[in-house]
C-alpha cells in the first residue's frame, strides 16, 4: 500500500486455513492488518493497494490469479462479507430490500421479481426482521436492524464463507449479545465457515474454533482456542489476555499495553512487537523471529522460543 507517498508493506507472511464449518477469530488491536488481511481474500483493496506475492486457496483455485471477471462471480456466491458499519455499507437512496435483491439477481442470474421478492422476505425473516419492512430505507432502521440486514445480504447468495468484520461495531451491548447470537445460530444451522475479526476476547472464546493473533501485519501465534487461552506462547498474546477485564476480581486493576502498534512507514528491523515486549531482548531488535511450532497445530514468532 501507499501511505503518506511511501510504499509500506500492510500484511507480510499470513497463513491460515478456515475449514468447513469452522469460525476462525481473527484478533489484534487497530492498525494490526485484520481489515486489510480480509479485503485482500476478496480483492476488495482501495486503489492504493496491491497484493505483490502469495496465494488465497479456495476450492482448489487461487483467487490471486483469476481475472476480475472470475473473482466477482466467487464474491457473494461463494465468499461474502459483513461489512464494518452497518451505515456506511448500506445505500442510504435504495430500500433494505432492493439492495439485498440486487446481489440475488446480480450473483443468482433470477430475474423473476416475485422469486427475488420472496427471497429477500426469506432472508429478512432468518435474521428476526419483519419482511413487511424491506421496503423501507436504512434511516429507517435502527442500528442493531441495519446490521441484520447487512447479515441477510451476506447470506442472500448461500456461500460457503462469510467475513464477519468486527459486526458488532458501535452497537450498545445488549444489541451486540444479539446480533452475535444470531451469528451463532445462523452459522451453525448454514453449516458457514466464519472468519470473525473483533477485538473482543470475550466473543472469541465463545464463538471460535482456532484464533489468528495478528500485530504490526504479521502472524503473532495461530492455534485453536484453547491453546491461545491456556497456553499461548507470544508476548503479544499474552498482553492482550491480561488486559482482557477478570469479572472474577471486578476491583482489581485493569492492565494495559504500553505503546501503540508500529506504524506501516515505520516498522521496527526486527520483531515487530519488541518496542513493547516485556521480554525483550536485543537479538529482538535485530532479527525479525520466523514462525515456531510449538505443536503441529500450533504457529508463533517470537525469539523466546528458541530458548
Amino acid at each position: 500500500m501507499i501511505a503518506d507517498g511511501v510504499a509500506a508493506h500492510a500484511l507480510t507472511d499470513i497463513s491460515f486455513t478456515l475449514r468447513e464449518g469452522e469460525v476462525l477469530g481473527v484478533v489484534g488491536e487497530s492498525g494490526c492488518g485484520k481489515t486489510t488481511l480480509m479485503l485482500s481474500l476478496l480483492r476488495l483493496l482501495p486503489s492504493s493497494g496491491r497484493i505483490t506475492s502469495g496465494e488465497v486457496l479456495f476450492m482448489g483455485r487461487d483467487l490471486l490469479s483469476l481475472s476480475e471477471a472470475e473473482m466477482a462471480e466467487v464474491r457473494w456466491k461463494n465468499i461474502a462479507m459483513i461489512f464494518q458499519g452497518a451505515m456506511n455499507a448500506l445505500n442510504p437512496v435504495h430500500t433494505i430490500g432492493r439492495q439485498i435483491g440486487e446481489a440475488i439477481i446480480r450473483h443468482n442470474y433470477v430475474q423473476d421479481k416475485k422469486l427475488v421478492d420472496n427471497r429477500v422476505a426469506e432472508l429478512l425473516e432468518m435474521v428476526g426482521i419483519n419482511p413487511d419492512r424491506r421496503r423501507q430505507y436504512p434511516h429507517q432502521y435502527s442500528g442493531g436492524m441495519r446490521q441484520r440486514a447487512m447479515i441477510a445480504m451476506a447470506l442472500a447468495c448461500n456461500p460457503q464463507i462469510v467475513i464477519a468484520d468486527e459486526p458488532t461495531t458501535a452497537l450498545d451491548v445488549m444489541i451486540q449479545a444479539q446480533i452475535l447470537e444470531l451469528l451463532a445460530t445462523l452459522q451453525e444451522k448454514l453449516g458457514l465457515a466464519v472468519l470473525f475479526v473483533t477485538h473482543d476476547l470475550g466473543v472469541v472464546a465463545e464463538m471460535c474454533d482456532s484464533v489468528l493473533v495478528m500485530y504490526g501485519g504479521v502472524t503473532a501465534e495461530y492455534a485453536d482456542v484453547d491453546t491461545i487461552f491456556n497456553a499461548p506462547q507470544h508476548p503479544y498474546t499474552q498482553e492482550l489476555l491480561r488486559a482482557f477485564p477478570d469479572l472474577s476480581r471486578p476491583t482489581g486493576k485493569l492492565v494495559s499495553i504500553p505503546g501503540y502498534p508500529p506504524r506501516l512507514t515505520a516498522l521496527p528491523p526486527g520483531c515487530r512487537f519488541a518496542p513493547r515486549c516485556p521480554h525483550v531482548m536485543e537479538r529482538c531488535h535485530q532479527e525479525r523471529p520466523p514462525l515456531h511450532t510449538p505443536s503441529p497445530t500450533h504457529l508463533a514468532s517470537c525469539h523466546l522460543l528458541e530458548t
